[in-house]
Parts: C-alpha cells; sequence; structure tokens
C-alpha cells in the first residue's frame, strides 16, 4: 500500500506526461494491478473545465481592454479628464518592460479570480514616482498582519513573498502592493478563490467531460458484458475467462465481435445519456458557475430563453450588477496606491473609461451625437473625441436650441421693447 500511494502522489505531482523517463502509458500495467486508472488522474488544473474557463476567460479580456483616465474633481467644472502621460505611459501601454498593458490588466484579473488574491509591487523611481508594475505570483504569497508591531507598527499589514524557485523571502509594506481580491472575503484582507466555493460544480463539469471522452474512445459502445451461462465454473476458469474478454476488448477496441465459448451469451450493459438526464444535468450546472461569476447565459452560448432584445437586457445587467462592482474595486485601491495623498486629497482619481463598452452601430450613434449636441450636452470637440477625430478651432462651445429657456426667464423676451 505504500508504494501505490507513492506512485499515486508521484502522478499527481507530475504536470509532465513522464516520470524519471518512464511515461506514464508505461506504467499502466503496473498501476492497473492496483486499482490505479491514468484515464481518471486529474493532471490539470480547474481551467480544463469550459465554462469556468468561459468565465476567467470573459472576466479577464473585459479588464484587459479597458483604458485607464487621471480625473479631477472640482467644484466650478465638475469632473475633468487630466492628461498625465506618465501614468497614463504606466497603465495603458506598458506596465513594465515585459508586458504590455493589455496583457498585464488581463493576467492581473485572472489571478484574481482563479487564487482569490492578485498581488502588484509598485517599484518607485528616486522621487517616489511609479515607475514599473510587477505582478507576484499569487500562490507564493502571504499576508501577516504585525499584531504586536515587530516591524514597528502595530497591526500593519506585510506581504511576503517566497520565490518557489530561489525559497528567498521577501516583505513589502501595505503602501508597496496593490492588492485586488475577489468579492467573497470573510475578513476582508484576502479574497477567496471562487473555485474552492464551486468545487462541487466544477468537479462535476470536469467528470461528464471525462465520461464522453471514454464515451467516444469506445465508438459510444457500453464498457461491460454481462455474461450468462446456465453451467457452472470454478474460480480460477473464471477469472481465466474474464481476463481473457478484457484483453481482447483492449487490443481489439470497441465494436469488434468477441469470442465466447459456446453456451454462453454476451449482453451490452449501457446507460443511455438521455435516461440519465446527462445534458439537462449539464446545463444546470452550468448556468449555476456562470451566474457564480455575474456571466449571463448569453455569454456562455445559452440561448434557449434568449431573443435579440433580451440579450441586451441581459449585457445592461452584466455592466450594472458584474462590472460595475468591479471596475470600483480597481478605481479605489489603485487610487489609493498610486497617486499621492496630496493629490488624493485635491480630489484627483484613477478611472477606467467605460465608454468602451457601449460602442453603437452608425445609424444610432449618429441620432445621438446629434441629439447631445442639439442640447448643450457635449461639445463638438467632445463627440470628436468619441469619434476618435481630432479636435477643430473652435469647437469647445456648447451649441443648442435657442427655444429652450430656463423657467425663471419665461415671458422675458416680450418685455424687451427695441432693446437688444
Amino acid at each position: 500500500m505504500k508504494i501505490v500511494e507513492k506512485i499515486k502522489n508521484l502522478i499527481k505531482t507530475d504536470k509532465q506526461e513522464k516520470t524519471e523517463g518512464v511515461s506514464l502509458k508505461d506504467l499502466e500495467p503496473f498501476l492497473s494491478n492496483y486499482g490505479i486508472d491514468i484515464d481518471n488522474i486529474d493532471r490539470s488544473t480547474d481551467l480544463s473545465e469550459t465554462i469556468y474557463y468561459i468565465c476567467l476567460k470573459h472576466l479577464s479580456e473585459t479588464i484587459s481592454k479597458m483604458p485607464w483616465e487621471l480625473r479631477i474633481l472640482t467644484q466650478k467644472k465638475g469632473k475633468e479628464k487630466v492628461p498625465n502621460s506618465k501614468l497614463d505611459s504606466i497603465l495603458n501601454l506598458r506596465p513594465n518592460p515585459y508586458m504590455t498593458a493589455a496583457t498585464f490588466w488581463g493576467t492581473v484579473e485572472l489571478n484574481k479570480l482563479h487564487y482569490g488574491n492578485a498581488y502588484i509591487y509598485i517599484e518607485a523611481d528616486k522621487n517616489g514616482f511609479p515607475k514599473y508594475l510587477w505582478l507576484l505570483p499569487s500562490n507564493e504569497v502571504k499576508i501577516w498582519v504585525d499584531n504586536k508591531g515587530i516591524f514597528g507598527r502595530v497591526n500593519s499589514i506585510w506581504y511576503v513573498w517566497t520565490d518557489g524557485r530561489t525559497r528567498n523571502r521577501y516583505s513589502f509594506e501595505m503602501d508597496e502592493i496593490i492588492h485586488l481580491k475577489t468579492h467573497i472575503s470573510f475578513n476582508g484582507l484576502s479574497g477567496v478563490p471562487i473555485r474552492d466555493i464551486l468545487k462541487t460544480q466544477i468537479s462535476s463539469g470536469k467528470n461528464s467531460v471525462g465520461f464522453l471522452n471514454k464515451l467516444y474512445k469506445s465508438n459510444m459502445f457500453g464498457s461491460k458484458v454481462l455474461v450468462h451461462y446456465t453451467g457452472e465454473l470454478k474460480q480460477a476458469s473464471e477469472e481465466k475467462l474474464v481476463s481473457k474478454l478484457e484483453n481482447f476488448s483492449k487490443t481489439q477496441g470497441s465494436g469488434k465481435f468477441i469470442p465466447i465459448p459456446l453456451g454462453m451469451q454476451a449482453q451490452l450493459l449501457d446507460m443511455k445519456l438521455a435516461d440519465a438526464q446527462f445534458f439537462e444535468n449539464n446545463k444546470v450546472s452550468a448556468l449555476q458557475l456562470a451566474a457564480a461569476f455575474g456571466i449571463k447565459p448569453n455569454i456562455i452560448n445559452d440561448y434557449t430563453k434568449s431573443s435579440y432584445s433580451n440579450s441586451e437586457t441581459q449585457q445592461v445587467d452584466f455592466y450594472v450588477n458584474t462590472l460595475q462592482p468591479l471596475f470600483k474595486t480597481y478605481e479605489q485601491e489603485i487610487s489609493y496606491k498610486i497617486l499621492s495623498e496630496k493629490d488624493i486629497n485635491k480630489g484627483y482619481r484613477l478611472e477606467i473609461n467605460e465608454k468602451i463598452l457601449f460602442k453603437m452601430d452608425n445609424k444610432t450613434q449618429s441620432e445621438v451625437f446629434s441629439k447631445y449636441l442639439a442640447n448643450f450636452a457635449m461639445t463638438p470637440n467632445e463627440v470628436r473625441e468619441d469619434l476618435n477625430l481630432p479636435y477643430i478651432d473652435g469647437g469647445d462651445t456648447l451649441l443648442g436650441n435657442g427655444s429652450t429657456i430656463n423657467l425663471e426667464n419665461i415671458g422675458n423676451q416680450y418685455n424687451n421693447k427695441g432693446g437688444e
């Protein structure tokens, strides 16, 4: 039993097809004697479950394409966009020399969802301004609370990274790390991985795929045979007969005629997918898994109860109930960690430009912008900016229909006696 457990552990920890020069296929005869089926060995991660992968992919790609903007809130002009080439370069172009912004933020969201937490180290220049952003391995970082004040401050938070390759340990203060966590947290300090909460659904999805794979390998034939015999065989003869039939089935493949002794009858045992409500159960499990991520049915290609208008409503609901809380988490954490306290007190904030999510067709876009221009809502240059067109001289003036006036000014036009 110790040998078997050692081999099981060896196979589970090995992510390659071979261990010490011996392939798992070569070990199959030996392992089968101990009841170990290499086809059932899970050498992959939870990413092999399709719905789980789709949810991670959709959310990480959504974050990867969102542009960042520096804005300031003023009393006279409200919220204004502030040009800042340094922050724009770090957040929207190249967070570090090895990653584009799209790759970086998509990887951050993927780590956050899969591990529950994402940790970004802020490398500052000599003036304290952020120079590069580095993503730390989420599974190698621990959160320490200095409740005794050993490092100088009581109850301060430290992030400790133990490098999995060198085993070196690095510690970071709270202000050096951008910590993004899932929406499920029992202490407010660390997030809970979605896969831990949905372990049953993910496992069920992977098992269903494995079952279908086995069914396809057997050419949709049942894997068990029931043998009828009117006489009685000794145990040694039974074992010999069973071994002979199993070896023939493995070497010849399914669908072949099986030679059996005279007086015996072979009967196929099979479970129909419809009888087991296989597809119905799979659908329910998929919808539950997607709902936990805030993903709508149309995203996972379930259009059974969807129409064009319904799909549009689902998209709006996805934005309001899934993306807005997600964006708010990013904005609050990154603004607090990257901007100085002085800038924050002045009203500066880093925000995600959400307009990219609402792309319209040309006809709708023309109608919307025309109404905005004619009702003092947007200046021509603001419209041209949304259309990716350059500014024009004199395009910063609000325009509108002059027949619309304030309530207090009603009737004043009749009191004017030849004046202006």
